[in-house]
């Protein structure tokens, strides 16, 4: 008891500061500078020191007497000392000041200086503006882009600075006082303008030592003069603490991305900070929102927080003076709250009115009442008297806070100020008696609305009916697409798959309302596509975005879709509508079609071997502009003023709109040419989609060259007009566009084709022998130009505009090892498909899938290397459900700006996902289409094509029956549904994606963008297996489990899914508290854990368990019911309420630390290592040491490699096997180490090593104990003749594997086994049963007890 403490300041707070103060048992001494009389009375440890004798604002005179009367250290009240650098001053005198330097109170002292801090460190808080120019700062209130009703003086005004107005005028009057008069002095020289934020204001303070922060119970200021947050603002009407109107989530959120944002940003600028930051917030129902900082104690908040404090404050502010607060961990009282009313005398808070005698104050504090005084002075009588606005405080403590609200404001009742009535507020704290929970977040609430796109579903499958035709097998609404080829009369067929946009074409349909058109388009784009190649369109799939579902309008998108397939033949099969809230704005589409063909080997075009000089280039007729360069086009036509609602000058005379002529759709060619290309008569097709020179080009082997004449072949006016208006040279429209030719064939020069059965035809050249090989181009055109300048005359001719490129062809890629040997490239250098000749009956199988807003986490946290393997994934897992074998994808990618690093890290993604899918690689479609996206924004659509034997088609569903039984494979996380929800919850936390997740170690930004898991290695060899067992597959997507299940069900019947049979990881947990997502919800949009269920027959259970649970960490899950009652749904999920909150419990804990013991390749510290990164499997640890007692050995290698300390300890160095344990001991415990796994550690581990770690050390064994303890068990095993063996994780104790056991995992032995092979398949076994082991034992589950048995957790 030494200490001796000074304390600034003579308020209300002061007062709370020095009682708090006096209770410490270091303090020896309390003085006050000036103090007050209600300090004078704590006791004979608190002195005033006279005003007279030293000077508040002599901070020099300060410093001096400080060292004269050998203070430790002292605490700032008021912010004005702090902002003039009495803590600069006593800092340089070498006393400990508890508040920060003038630089850091710039942190209060400044507001715009503040609010630039904010803004620099990522700090959530409003929008804002700062003015020194009145005139300027009313013209930004009148025309903000939102609420700018918050004028708030940039310097210090005594707390009332600030104008919260109710309205545009209100706020222009605030900084015509604040600025224009200097209401408040040169503290409003500058002004700062926000943003009106909505919500309840909450005070969070924090003690902090410039290193770590710590924060306080939160509390509830109270700004108004009167009841119900009427009247002007005042510093504070009264408080209470702690405030239950800020969530649990909502403070960790104010701790990481508040308080500890702004305590290292502070170190980052090199500016020292001590003391007190105070965080007055907003909760906003985007979270909380910071209003301001304050660089010391709040007042009225601290007379409501102190009294709740049970730490030494005199133990908390030295620590913070000495940077050694991490060192401390504040305790508050439990079950309490206290609650401030402040009594202010008459005219505050505009005058105050001194002298006034107070009576009826109790005569001293009490645990449950206190009285601190703010401005209260004595007179000669030793009467208390009124000295000031704000003159006291009654707070009380109670287990209620309605009782305390209610004794606070019963005392002030009881006290009286004499001739000026005292003005307090009664409903203080009535906020948080009103309080309602937030409210719960749903999938619809974050814009993606599943019966909107249920509803679509229904509208589109007459659409999809419409279309049928031989080969189609079931409709809509399974998980692909499939089709029977044998119902066709091909005998060598070649699969073929087109990928296609329509561009910024679709811009123009949604402006001007051409749904339907801009669908036909799609379909016509793809399937002509097909015909370059030879082939015959059966089968279609569309992929639609946006940012919010209008059914009627996709209809007619789709209805577009449909016409076009009706027109070809080709079945609509499925497709994919993604609606993405946070990636394309409401109203707002893309669109990217894929259809699959099929054409006779011989058949495949081009063919260039049988070119020859003098064949026959011949053009067919377009319909229009079809669909390129329409981004340039429509931006040029607006910049230039162009009202496409006008009635066009070409083409109008039916009273088209030139919108309407543009929009003319693509003209689709199937009907017209298939069967000139089935019979031979052509030897190479060119759609016209990229320009006409382009891909004319692409017909032309390299030794042949051509001339195209223009002479006799008509040009569509549109083209003339475009020219005429933009004045676009010759050049750009052949470069850019068709020029009136939608479709080039290469024809024998004696065919009369052209002009007998092909209406509209026209020869445009022919084939020469090419001359020169150098710099000349192989094509050219003729008389293009002159027709081009008498169609454009009237529109004021051509000009010399260039039009830039839109669709990036993208290099095709060399077939390599990788690719399936079924693959080929055509002449042209297209990958096409030959059918495997081992199946019988093919049914070809086609998905399409998105990655949804999942997108958007990789363009904000520049990740983007994993997304394609989530677009690949999504695909191929549905195309599984319907036992496909996986064979090629392809992909669309759009972007608002061409990136080549950025679309090269994506496709990186594409080609690794196409390899864990044993599928190769077709064709990606990509553009660049600034008016669909901002720069920095993509989105990806992806198709996949399968194969399956007719008799291997799932789902069985006559098959399906009660009692069969449920196997689900493990999510890795999230996977690529449900982030529209995501996105949400992250902006209700606060949290940004380089936060670190509350569930892991890594960045939210990290976990969210884990990889879907892709299931073709664990599944496509057991569908591979006559008579497998399995029933159907449904892959849970979109729609989670109560959606996708069904999907594979009858209506009679149900399923029950058991979430206490699988792991549930612990994004989910942390999702739905975070977002307070009703189970229900959670269950309707995210895969919750399971990835892919398997509906198998009992007899196989075991049989499909024995392949996939040790690999693929497989769980029987459920069971199919009858469903009795058709009202009631078909999935019903029991337990998983509490798995959620066991996983949540889980969160609360910290993470173990863990040591690995090796002596070898260390296979098992490397499963535990991938165990305990992949959240998913929630194992809640970390490993922090390995240490080996050989050296040069792999085990080491793995940890190096991991980023994981690691030793070498020899045990020759040591007389004694508990001397080497003594100095393992030491360095497990020097790394904090609380759980000890040994992974082939080929010692024997000493008694007291083994006591010292009872219950914290665990060690796995190849058998299945307590058979064959000790070495060369699986000989052992073979030799004896047991049917099975496998691994046992036990406590190790002083025996020899003698330990309560944890896991064990079975392996059955099998005829023929040998050792190594038995070793090998036990290794399998060992790397599931370790981790799980370590996380039973780290999250609590299961512990040892004192009798030396497994027992479970709490």
């Amino acid at each position: 008891m030494s200490q001796r403490v000074l304390v600034i300041g003579s308020g209300g707070r002061e007062h709370a500061i020095c009682w708090k103060l006096a209770q410490s048992k270091q303090v020896e001494q309390l003085f006050a500078l000036p103090g007050s009389y209600g300090i004078a009375q704590l006791g004979a440890k608190c002195k005033n020191v006279d005003p007279k004798t030293l000077d508040a604002k002599d901070f020099e005179a300060i410093a001096e007497w400080c060292k004269l009367h050998k203070i430790t250290l002292v605490a700032v009240g008021p912010e004005d000392p702090l902002s003039l650098g009495l803590g600069d001053v006593l800092a340089k005198a070498g006393v400990a000041c508890f508040g920060p330097g003038k630089q850091g109170a710039q942190i209060e002292s400044d507001k715009k200086w503040a609010k630039d801090f904010m803004l620099r460190h990522g700090i959530p808080t409003a929008r804002y503006e700062s003015f020194t120019d009145v005139a300027k700062a009313k013209k930004f209130i009148r025309s903000a882009p939102y609420a700018a009703l918050v004028v708030k003086a940039a310097g210090l005004a005594a707390g009332k600075g600030v104008v919260v107005a109710a309205n545009v005028e209100e706020a222009c009057q605030a900084v015509d006082e604040i600025l224009g008069q200097l209401k408040y002095g040169q503290a409003g020289a500058t002004l700062v303008i926000e943003e009106l934020l909505e919500g309840e204001e909450v005070s969070v303070l924090a003690f902090t030592d410039g290193k770590s922060v710590q924060a306080m119970l939160p509390a509830q200021d109270h700004k108004r003069l009167g009841n119900g947050d009427a009247g002007p603002n005042t510093g504070g009407m009264g408080a209470y603490c702690p405030c239950p109107l800020i969530s649990k989530q909502a403070l960790e959120l104010v701790q990481r991305a508040v308080l500890e944002r702004a305590v290292k940003g502070l170190a980052q600028e090199r500016i020292p900070y001590q003391g007190v930051l105070y965080a007055g917030l907003m909760l906003t129902p985007d979270g909380p929102r910071v209003l301001e900082f304050n660089c010391r104690f709040g007042d009225p908040e601290t007379q409501v927080i102190l009294p709740l404090l049970e730490t030494d404050l005199f133990v908390v502010m030295h620590a913070c003076c000495n940077g050694e607060l991490h060192n401390l961990s504040l305790q508050w009282r439990s079950n309490l709250s206290a609650v401030g009313v402040i009594m202010a005398s008459a005219g505050y808070p505009e005058t105050s009115t001194k002298g006034c005698r107070i009576t009826g104050m109790p005569t001293g504090n009490t645990e449950t009442q206190l009285i601190f005084h703010s401005a209260v002075s004595v007179n000669a009588k030793k009467e208390a008297l009124t000295n000031g606005g704000r003159v006291l405080i009654t707070v009380a403590l109670d287990g209620s806070l309605k009782q305390a609200a209610a004794q606070a404001t019963k005392m002030a009742q009881s006290i009286q100020f004499a001739d000026a009535a005292a003005q307090y507020r009664t409903d203080i704290a009535q906020k948080a008696f009103k309080m309602a929970a937030a409210p719960a977040l749903s999938y619809k609430d974050s814009g993606v609305d599943i019966d909107a796109g249920d509803a679509l579903v229904q509208r589109i499958k007459p659409l999809s009916r419409g279309t049928q035709r031989p080969g189609v097998l079931g409709g809509l609404g399974g998980f692909g697409g499939l089709f029977r080829i044998k119902d066709l009369s091909y005998k060598q067929p070649i699969v073929v798959e087109a990928t296609q946009g329509v561009g910024a074409k679709i811009h123009l349909a949604l402006q001007h309302e051409l749904y339907d058109h801009i669908g036909y388009d799609l379909f016509a784009m793809c399937a002509n596509e097909l015909l370059e190649l030879g082939a015959e369109p059966v089968a279609f799939l569309d992929y639609i975005a946006c940012g919010k579902l209008q059914v009627p309008l996709a209809a007619q998108l789709v209805k577009g879709m449909a016409d076009g397939c009706r027109d070809a033949r080709c079945a609509l099969v499925g497709g994919e509508t993604a609606e993405m809230p946070s990636l394309y704005t409401p109203g707002q589409y893309d669109m990217a079609g894929y259809c699959v063909g099929l054409v006779e080997q011989s058949h495949v075009l081009p063919r260039f071997e049988q070119y020859q000089a003098g064949d026959l280039l011949v053009g067919l007729p377009s319909s229009g502009l079809h669909c390129a360069g329409f981004n340039e086009l429509l931006t040029q036509l607006a910049a230039a003023g162009v009202n496409l609602k006008e009635r066009s000058p070409v083409n109008g005379e039916h009273g088209l709109s030139l919108a309407q002529v543009l929009g003319t759709p693509t003209r689709l060619y199937v009907q017209q040419l298939l069967p000139h290309l089935q019979s031979g008569e052509v030897n190479g097709v060119a759609h016209v989609t990229h320009g006409l020179l382009h891909d004319v080009n692409r017909l032309l082997p390299p030794k042949f060259e051509a001339v195209l004449d223009f002479g006799d072949v008509p040009v569509p006016e549109i083209f003339g007009w475009l020219a005429g208006q933009l004045k676009l040279s010759a050049q750009a429209l052949l470069e850019r566009h068709n020029c009136g030719i939608g479709m080039v064939l290469v024809m024998p020069q004696r065919s009369q084709l052209w002009r007998t059965a092909l209406p509209g035809a026209k020869v445009l050249g022919v084939l020469q022998e090419r001359q020169l090989t150098i710099s000349k181009s192989r094509l050219s055109v003729r008389n293009f130009e002159q027709r081009l300048l008498k169609l454009a005359a009237p529109f004021g001719g051509l000009g010399e505009v260039t039009l830039p490129e839109e669709l990036l062809e993208q290099q095709p890629l060399p077939l390599t090892a990788a690719d399936r040997e079924d693959c080929f490239e055509n002449a042209a250098g297209r990958r096409l498909l030959r059918l495997p000749a081992h199946y019988k009956d093919p049914i070809l199988i086609l998905g399409t899938d998105g990655v949804g807003t999942k997108l958007k986490i990789a363009q904000q946290t520049s990740r983007n290397g994993s997304v394609g393997i989530d677009l690949v994934a999504m695909c191929v897992n549905d195309i599984l459900c319907n036992g496909a074998e996986p064979f090629s994808f392809c992909s669309y990618y759009a972007c608002g700006k061409w990136q080549p690093e950025l679309a090269g890290e994506v496709m990186e993604g594409v080609l690794e996902g196409t390899r864990q899918a044993n599928s190769s690689f077709k064709v990606a479609h990509r553009a660049a289409l600034p008016l669909l996206y901002e720069p920095h924004v993509y989105d990806l659509a992806g198709f996949a094509l399968g194969i399956a034997e007719q008799s291997g088609i799932l789902p069985r569903l006559a098959d399906i029956q009660p009692g069969d039984v449920l196997i689900g494979l493990p999510s890795s996380g999230v996977h690529s549904n449900g982030f529209s929800l995501v996105h949400a919850v992250l902006k209700r936390a606060g949290l940004t994606l380089a936060d670190r997740a509350p569930f892991s170690e890594r960045t939210l930004g990290e976990e969210l963008l884990v990889p879907t898991k892709i299931y073709v290695q664990a599944l496509a060899p057991l569908l591979a297996q006559p008579e497998h067992g399995i029933k159907a597959l449904a892959h849970i997507t979109g729609g989670g489990l109560t959606e996708n299940i069904p999907r594979v069900l009858r209506k009679e019947l149900a399923v029950r899914v058991d979430a206490s049979k699988y792991q549930l990881p612990p994004v989910f947990a942390w999702l739905a508290e975070a977002g307070i997502i009703a189970p229900m919800e959670m269950q309707r949009t995210f895969n919750c854990g399971l990835g892919l269920v398997l509906v198998v027959t009992p007899a196989k259970v075991e049989q499909l368990l024995q392949q996939l649970r040790y690999a693929h960490r497989a769980e029987i899950v459920g069971e199919v019911l009858a469903r009795k009652d058709a009202k009631q749904p078909q999935v019903v999920v029991q337990n998983f309420t509490a798995s959620l909150q066991r996983t949540q419990a889980m969160l609360q804990l910290r993470r173990k630390r863990v040591a690995v013991l090796i002596s070898g390749t260390g296979s098992n510290l490397q499963a535990l290592i991938d165990a305990t990164r992949d959240s998913a499997q929630a194992i809640h640890a970390d490993i922090v040491l390995v240490v080996s007692n050989k050296t040069g050995v792999l085990g080491l290698e793995r940890a190096s490699k991991a980023g994981i300390p690691s030793l070498f300890i020899p045990h020759a160095q040591f007389p004694t096997r508990e001397d080497y344990d003594a100095e393992l001991t030491r360095h497990l415990q020097a790394a904090n180490v609380e759980l000890v796994c040994l992974a082939g550690f080929m010692r024997v581990l000493s008694s007291p090593f083994v006591r010292q770690w009872r219950g914290r050390l665990i060690n796995i064994h190849p058998s299945l104990l307590p058979k064959y303890p000790g070495l060369n068990v699986q000989k052992q095993a073979l030799e004896a003749g047991e049917k099975q063996s496998g691994c046992t994780v036990h406590f190790v104790d002083e025996g020899v594997d003698t330990g309560a056991i944890l896991v064990q995992a079975a392996v059955p032995i099998v005829p023929g086994d040998t050792v190594d092979t038995l070793t090998q398949r036990i290794h399998r076994a060992e790397h599931w049963a370790f981790p799980r082991a370590l996380q039973l034992l780290a999250s609590g589950a299961i512990s040892l007890s004192d009798e030396g048995k497994c027992v479970a957790g709490n």
